[in-house]
């Protein structure tokens, strides 16, 4: 086996290596997650929603792990086997439950001895973008840089656009925030945001030439309407998923899921376009 942490040192690494590894991953689930940790709608969110939408979220979020720890490795960036990839997923899952569980006791948000089964709910719901901060934080706060990809690298941009779109959308998606906006918000509001949100997020990557942005390749009308476009339906499909799970559309019409989906891609966007400069 090629091994993740737990056979690091057979790899060459050093019990520090892995150590480090590890203080990486618990301190990117920290800083990506914070937010939300703090957020009193997720506590609520944690018991009211459905557990099968519950289920399928962290589902999502252990798929996510995997993908990012294949990308770029927890530990040893050099691995690509799939068991490797599983392993250093589950480290970061587990970084990311953990440091929910911490954060959350210390700040009395949960008490498991009065109520595990409500403990066990907040801290399942909140350890998705934890992980995934844990999963970035290899590559974020890392001196490594990532493999050089050469096949299929449409499908990894796209899939670290999407993990981005959850680490920031995760920590918005269940505050009211969202739906008040989205309520006072005209089909021509709507319409003038989704363009500024294209514009920032080209703008972001391509036009503003930030470290690891990508070149304008074909021209500027090319790229706006390829990777620009196609982050942006990332973001909204995030955004989709994450207020559905929610139950933010629960009882609402079309046009205020539409709207609401809207405003959240906002701050999907943005995290898209960052993810490939962080990572």
């Amino acid at each position: 086996m090629a091994g993740g942490v737990a056979d690091g040192a057979a790899e060459g690494l050093s019990t520090a290596e892995v150590l480090r590894g590890v203080g990486r991953a618990l301190a990117g689930a920290v800083l990506f997650a914070l937010p939300i940790f703090m957020t009193m709608e997720v506590w609520s969110l944690a018991v009211s929603v459905t557990r099968v939408r519950l289920v399928l979220l962290v589902l999502a979020g252990v798929l996510l792990s995997i993908g990012l720890a294949h990308y770029f490795g927890f530990v040893n960036k050099e691995r690509i086997g799939a068991l490797d990839a599983v392993i250093d997923a589950g480290v970061a899952m587990l970084a990311g439950l953990v440091a929910a569980a911490a954060v959350l006791c210390l700040l009395a948000v949960v008490e498991p001895w009065q109520g595990w089964r409500t403990a066990l709910s907040v801290v399942a719901l909140e350890a998705l973008p934890a992980a995934i901060g844990a999963s970035f934080a290899r590559s974020q706060l890392g001196a490594d840089r990532r493999r050089a990809y050469k096949h299929h690298a449409q499908w990894r941009e796209g899939f670290l656009m999407a993990a981005g779109a959850v680490v920031v959308a995760a920590n918005i998606a269940p505050t009211e925030e969202v739906v008040l906006i989205a309520a006072r918000m005209s089909p021509v509001h709507g319409a003038v945001l989704i363009a500024f949100e294209l514009a920032l997020m080209h703008a972001f990557v391509y036009g503003l030439r930030f470290r690891s942005g990508t070149s304008l390749q074909g021209g500027t009308w090319k790229v706006l309407l390829t990777w620009t476009v196609i982050a942006h339906v990332i973001a909204l499909g995030v955004s989709a998923y994450l207020l559905w799970t929610f139950g933010r559309f629960d009882g609402t019409g079309l046009s205020q899921v539409v709207m609401e989906t809207v405003v959240l891609a906002l701050p999907a966007g943005l995290g898209a376009a960052a993810a490939r400069l962080v990572v």
